[in-house]
């Protein structure tokens, strides 16, 4: 294909020792059926094959870049987004398989929204025996806004980003946020404008025993806490330290065996919503929504038999219609059960 000299989307696909899978990724990209992209891969210092497999391509949309050392990939992002020539920039991970209307499905929510800073999708998990459909993430940008708090709201490879919004912030992928950059990202692209997750499956996200979030999830949970600090800030919040450790354990989906750090708990999320309605008072209801469901699980994971339950609808803005069957229905079953998934300290 004859190379676009102006091309929409800037894909970004940073490899390092990624002989394995990154024919298979750089495949799924060059048959996308949107065609006006260039596609940067960033060879981050391979000492593997990874650069004659790359070279084995034969297509002009590929801008092949090689970092001389090994530089991580919070330098390497940045600096394929410094080198970008897009309006938007599509992220791509060297081990993943992008369906090939992926791009043509984004670019249309942009063409709908001129406000839309970020686009994701659903994503299905491949790669340890089984497949997944993971189709829980936030879907509206009310969901994602009023979810941030308690998780990272896209699938970090399946995101096309608006350039000129990016540029917007005084740092891209940040260091100090090291193998939670990308949750650190979104924290501050939610208030620069509109966000979406397309509900439907557009990446196949692989798993294996190598990937970051496995090898470093103590530096990982580490980031998380600043970042949740970070969100608070902006709704004038500044917690106190079991006020940071009982919402990352939310992130974690863990819980206690413990009465009054669930009490207290319920205090913070009190003070949380109240904060929120001042700043987002059209969003409260799908905030409400996100709590609720949240706080059901962590009740459910408390191993307290019925006092689950109880402190269950102890929530203050607790209504009926907040509650989704399927989350009192596990709240159920985990209390008749006796299940627990407990914070260890």
């Amino acid at each position: 294909m004859a190379k676009d000299v102006n091309p929409l989307i800037s894909v970004l696909m940073p490899v390092y020792n990624g002989q394995q899978y990154v024919a298979e990724a750089i495949a799924s990209i060059l048959n996308q059926t949107y065609k006006h992209f260039e596609l940067l891969i960033i060879d981050d210092g391979s000492s593997d094959s990874s650069e004659q497999i790359i070279k084995g391509f034969e297509d002009s949309r590929i801008v092949y870049i090689k970092n001389e050392t090994n530089k991580g990939l919070i330098f390497t992002l940045n600096r394929g987004i410094g080198l970008s020539k897009g309006t938007y920039i599509a992220r791509m991970d060297a081990d993943d398989v992008s369906v090939a209307t992926r791009f043509e499905k984004q670019i249309e929510e942009f063409k709908k929204d001129e406000k839309l800073v970020v686009c994701g999708s659903f994503i299905k998990t491949f790669g340890n025996g089984t497949e997944r459909l993971i189709d829980y993430m936030p879907v509206s940008h009310a969901q994602i806004i009023s979810s941030i708090f308690f998780t990272c709201p896209f699938a970090h490879p399946s995101v096309i980003i608006n350039k000129e919004a990016l540029l917007k912030l005084n740092d891209f992928y940040r260091e100090d946020y090291r193998y939670s950059e990308d949750y650190d990202l979104w924290s501050r692209l939610v208030f620069v404008g509109n966000t979406i997750n397309i509900p439907e499956s557009l990446l196949n996200y692989r798993i294996h025993d190598k990937q970051v979030s496995t090898v470093f999830e103590d530096h990982k949970y580490q980031s998380v806490s600043k970042i949740q600090s970070n969100i608070l800030s902006q709704f004038h919040i500044f917690p106190s330290l079991s006020e940071s450790e009982f919402l990352l354990n939310l992130f974690k989906g863990i819980s206690k065996q413990d009465e009054d750090y669930l009490n207290s708990g319920l205090t913070f999320l009190d003070k949380l919503h109240h904060q929120f309605a001042i700043k987002y008072p059209n969003y409260l209801e799908e905030h409400s929504q996100v709590v609720v469901s949240r706080w059901l699980k962590i009740c459910g994971n408390s191993g307290m038999g019925l006092l689950n339950i109880k402190l269950a609808f102890k929530l203050p803005f607790f209504k009926l219609k907040y509650l989704k069957f399927r989350d009192f229905i596990k709240l159920l079953y985990k209390t008749i059960t006796k299940y627990s998934q407990l914070d260890k300290h």
